[in-house]
């Protein structure tokens, strides 16, 4: 959940094109498989090692919308799904 939660902070605070310049999707594993489980994200299937963290993190998504939290890590995964670089070299894209 943390590594979501970083995603969506910068997806808030910065422009789509400015958000898209940084970030660079890195999969582990198989690319399709990172990539299918960002564009069906749902923040209720996930989770954190420490339940305080989860539970303080689980607030502020409350605060801003568990629906628009889910819809900009689908929309990155969207994002990454269209990139024909993330899908035919297995290799680090840019969004």
């Amino acid at each position: 959940l943390w590594c979501i939660w970083e995603l969506f902070v910068l997806f808030v605070f910065a422009s789509e094109e400015h958000s898209a310049e940084r970030v660079v999707f890195q999969p582990l594993g198989s690319t399709s498989d990172g990539v299918a489980k960002l564009s069906s994200f749902d923040v209720a299937h996930a989770g954190c090692y420490d339940p305080n963290e989860e539970a303080r993190l689980r607030l502020v998504i409350a605060a801003v919308g568990a629906q628009r939290f889910n819809e900009r890590v689908q929309v990155f995964g969207e994002k990454v799904l269209s990139s024909s670089t993330a899908l035919t070299s297995g290799s680090a894209a840019k969004v």
